[in-house]
Parts: C-alpha cells; structure tokens; sequence
C-alpha cells in the first residue's frame, strides 16, 4: 500500500502532463451563438459535397497553432462535405498535439474543391475562414458544447484565376498600350 499511493500520485501527474487537448472539429452542431459558420460556393450557395466520389468533391481542414502565424494543418484527412446544399462538413473530434487542456490557440479552417487541386496550397477553389481563438476546455469531464468552435465564421470559396486568364488580360493589356501610341 505505501508503494501503490506514490505510484498512483506520479501517474496522475504523467497523465495531466501529457495530456493533449482536443476540439470537435464541425460546424454542423448546435452552437451557443448565433452566427453563420457555412462555407459557401462562389455564387454564395451553400457548399456542397458527395459521399460517392473519390476523391471527395469538397473538404474542409483544421490548421492550429500558438498564433496566426505558426498555423499548420492537423494531421488528420480532411474532412468531406455533406451531400445536398447544406454547406456542412462532416467532422468530428481532433486532437491538438502540443497544446495542452487550459490553452489558447489559434484555429482556422481551410476548405477547397479537390476537383481543382489535391491539397487547398494548390487547389483552384479555396476559402478560408480566418484565424480565430479557441481555449482548451481544463476538465476533461466538459460538457461537449465546451469542445465548439464558436469563434469560426463562414466564408466563401473563391476561384483563383487561371493562368491562361491572367495571360490573356496581360496580352490584352498590351495591345491597348501599342494601340494608343
């Protein structure tokens, strides 16, 4: 027994010490404040996705870090968009390795058309939500609302320009000037 309390107190401390945090990492869920969190299509339809398609038409990605400047992508696939027009995606729980229950750290959620390109670097359709604040709930006995991003917001997915686009205008351009001289 004198050896089974000491044990007992070092593993409890080794557990809080290497404990991660985690956040549900969705925006279909029943948020406290009321505000839009739908990631919506050029023409400002709700995004959709397809559960048939592989790869996914749409997807959603968690980055996360100290501050808007060290974001990096969680490690987890990113998650697919619900069919219909609904601009929910279909997340679920993540955990935030290196950052601790009680810590504030920046989130924010990138989405992209996978039609378009396989990573939101590359993709031609992207949007993103912004960086906002997320505290990791202390006790891990939380109710699941305390797991809610409540500081995302919704964005649009914007199509980047393309090459020859932007080429054709730079011609254009051109000819304009050689025109008026």
């Amino acid at each position: 027994m004198k050896k089974l309390i000491p044990f007992l107190v070092l593993l409890a401390g080794a557990t809080v010490a290497m404990a991660q945090g985690t956040v549900n990492f969705a925006n279909s869920v029943t948020f406290a404040t009321t505000a839009d969190r739908l990631v919506r299509n050029p023409d400002g339809t709700p995004a959709t996705g397809s559960l048939t398609t592989d790869p996914p038409t749409l997807v959603a990605q968690l980055w996360y870090g100290a501050n808007a400047g060290s974001l990096t992508a969680h490690t987890a696939a990113p998650a697919r968009f619900r069919p219909g027009s609904t601009g929910l995606w279909l997340g679920g729980p993540r955990t935030l390795t290196g950052f601790a229950p009680g810590t504030t750290l920046t989130l924010e959620v990138r989405a992209w058309d996978m039609r378009t390109g396989a990573t939101w670097d590359v993709a031609g359709i992207h949007g993103e939500s912004g960086p906002f604040t997320y505290t990791i709930p202390l006790d891990p006995l939380s109710p699941p609302a305390a797991y809610f991003m409540e500081g995302m917001r919704g964005f649009t997915l914007v199509p980047e320009p393309s090459v020859i686009g932007l080429g054709l205008i730079g011609i254009g351009a051109l000819f304009m000037l050689r025109r008026r001289k």
